[in-house]
């Protein structure tokens, strides 16, 4: 099957999950009832019904996020396995998600600075993942070996998480660190319309980064060494994208939290179906991503509603043994 069949293929289940996973929740709506509540949104005189608030100003912005969600962590995790060519490799192998988490972690039950208010949790995370990278980086130096990358990072991973299990153990309050936990695990919850714009434009820019890029990105494929003599500047590449996809990262799990198995998986199923080049993995971790994210969503809030299980457990339930399928059929043959 032609790559632009299969991409329309994707386009149109996508769609299909836009319109659909707004149905589901805590009240199931109709979609004789979607359509209506979607159209009012652009009359700005037309009534105001619990149903269309529901849909417009909790749904809606929710979906959105888990779509930007989903094309950020899977398009991350293709760019970790390609610097550090690692097939094992996923968005949180530099310990910024640690970081992030150490950071929300101590907002949530330290309290943080009290002007912040709200804010405190998303912007401690995001001090907690730039201090994560910038170590990171320091410690890398000069070096462009991916070996020492990948081992740094998860050096810092340790660390972090050790960090963010002794703030737990100190919280006061039981409330405190169930807020905790579940934040670790991830969720949609709370997301607003105002969440989404600087998320949509760094995931928009960071598109645009790999597509500009991606012949540089499949010649690094080869390696260091074969791509620095056709002329490429790797240590240059390899720190654009450790920097890029650290904001990336950083951006969402300030928002969600952390959400396991997208960016290691979809990158796989992405080159099964669209191939090895980074042109085509582009079209397609985003599609797949956004569509995997979406149902993860819905199953999150549809399964125990009117309670929300954390969609970190639900990616790692779905993903863990969609994994173990890929690594068994690629090396059946102990290739």
């Amino acid at each position: 099957m032609q790559t632009s069949i299969k991409a329309l293929i994707l386009c149109v289940i996508l769609c299909i999950s836009l319109v659909t996973a707004l149905q589901f929740g805590s009240t199931f709506i109709s979609l004789d009832q979607i359509i209506p509540a979607l159209m009012a949104m652009m009359d700005p005189n037309a009534t105001t019904s619990m149903t269309n608030t529901i849909i417009t100003d909790i749904r809606l912005p929710r979906l959105i996020y888990s779509v930007l969600t989903g094309i950020g962590l899977s398009l991350v995790g293709l760019l970790m396995q390609t610097v550090t060519r690692n097939a094992l490799a996923d968005p949180y192998v530099l310990g910024v998600s640690s970081g992030a988490s150490t950071g929300a972690v101590f907002a949530i039950i330290m309290g943080g600075i009290p002007l912040l208010e709200a804010y405190n949790t998303p912007v401690f995370a995001a001090l907690g993942a730039a201090l994560s990278i910038i170590l990171v980086l320091l410690c890398v130096g000069k070096s462009n070996s991916p070996v020492k990358l990948i081992l740094i990072g998860m050096g810092m991973t340790g660390i972090f998480s050790a960090l963010t299990m002794m703030i737990i153990y100190g919280a006061k309050h039981e409330a405190q660190v169930r807020s905790a936990m579940f934040w670790l695990l991830g969720s949609f919850a709370g997301i607003q319309w105002g969440d989404l714009p600087l998320t949509a434009i760094i995931v928009t820019l960071f598109m645009l980064y790999i597509y500009m890029f991606n012949q540089d990105l499949d010649v690094l494929l080869l390696g260091n060494h074969e791509a620095a003599q056709m002329g490429l500047s790797v240590k240059q590449l390899q720190l654009s994208i450790v920097i890029i996809s650290s904001i990336v990262i950083a951006t969402l799990v300030s928002k969600v939290g952390v959400v396991g198995f997208i960016g290691l998986i979809i990158p796989h199923l992405a080159r099964i179906i669209g191939g090895p080049k980074h042109r085509n993995t582009l079209l397609f971790s985003a599609l797949i991503g956004s569509i995997v994210m979406i149902w993860s969503d819905v199953l999150s809030r549809a399964l125990y509603s009117p309670e929300e299980i954390p969609i970190g457990v639900l990616t790692s339930l779905l993903g863990a043994p969609l994994f173990i399928w890929i690594i068994m059929n690629r090396y059946k043959h102990n290739g």
